[in-house]
């Protein structure tokens, strides 16, 4: 079964001259991007940072990447607080053309399911774009996975980004997709080749931003079935990603990126 997403997509980082977005370094990240084995980019997810942007300033960002990332594909980050936001977002992401929209639940208050649940569904019945559901209960609540089951069935709902890093459920997210064209893409490098062997159709991390090489040759020696290579190439990423966890998220993994690109990935200048 052919799915909607599929492989490596880079979720890209925002780096900052002070308080604004450096947009010239934003659209070299994205241009680094062009020719490396990744499927698509992913503007306004975690670590870009997107609860430090107003939504005009993601937007902007967004077309950027459209401009620059050549012929990836796009997935739009529309993370907020509300539908009526997230749907601003939604609406915005047709106009440059994107493959759909990364939707995590409402945050900061706490919902039933039930309330997550028609959140979810006031969005995928109004927006132009396809919607991937996103799983990230380090910043929000946890997505049920019988919420999720009923959401696979709307039309417009094309798969979800699973950030859990718990392999139960994503086998079982896998278990359900499994006869559909909806695609269950895994956020966490640590157990990309687990996810891969357990059936995901692709991850959605910052490492395929950062290092897409190494990254794409874990996905190369899944698919040539040399699975103690891909063991191999598992391990090695690992103390990379420890180092870039061990410091304030994001930060660690912008760090990493300036070590490896040369280029300059400032923090915003907040009070903290």
């Amino acid at each position: 079964m052919n799915k909607y997403l599929s492989g490596s997509f880079a979720v890209l980082m925002t780096p900052f001259a002070g308080d604004a977005a450096d947009e010239a370094t934003f659209a070299k990240q994205v241009n680094r991007l062009k020719d490396s084995r990744v499927s698509g980019v992913v503007t306004s997810g975690s670590t870009g940072e997107f609860v430090q942007l107003s939504l005009a300033e993601q937007m902007n960002l967004t077309e950027i990447a459209a401009k620059e990332k050549g012929d990836k594909k796009l997935v739009v980050g529309a993370c907020t607080g509300n539908a009526a936001d997230t749907l601003k977002i939604c609406r915005h992401a047709a106009t440059v053309n994107a493959a759909a929209a990364l939707v995590c639940p409402p945050y900061y208050f706490r919902y039933t399911a039930a309330e997550i649940e028609k959140f979810y569904l006031t969005v995928a019945e109004s927006s132009p774009v396809p919607v991937m559901l996103y799983n990230i209960p380090f910043f929000t609540q946890e997505l049920e996975l019988c919420v999720i089951y009923r959401l696979f069935e709307h039309d417009n709902v094309v798969g979800i980004k699973d950030s859990s890093a718990n392999m139960k459920r994503l086998q079982h997210l896998v278990a359900a997709a499994d006869s559909t064209p909806v695609s269950v893409l895994t956020g966490t490098d640590d157990i990309l080749l687990p996810a891969l062997a357990g059936g995901v159709s692709g991850s959605m991390t910052a490492l395929a931003c950062i290092m897409p090489d190494a990254v794409a040759d874990i996905y190369a020696a899944v698919e040539s079935g040399d699975i103690a290579a891909a063991r191999k190439l598992q391990l090695a990423i690992l103390p990379t990603l420890a180092k870039a966890d061990a410091e304030t998220f994001p930060k660690g993994y912008k760090r990493l990126m300036e070590e490896v690109s040369g280029m300059k990935f400032g923090d915003k200048e907040d009070k903290i």
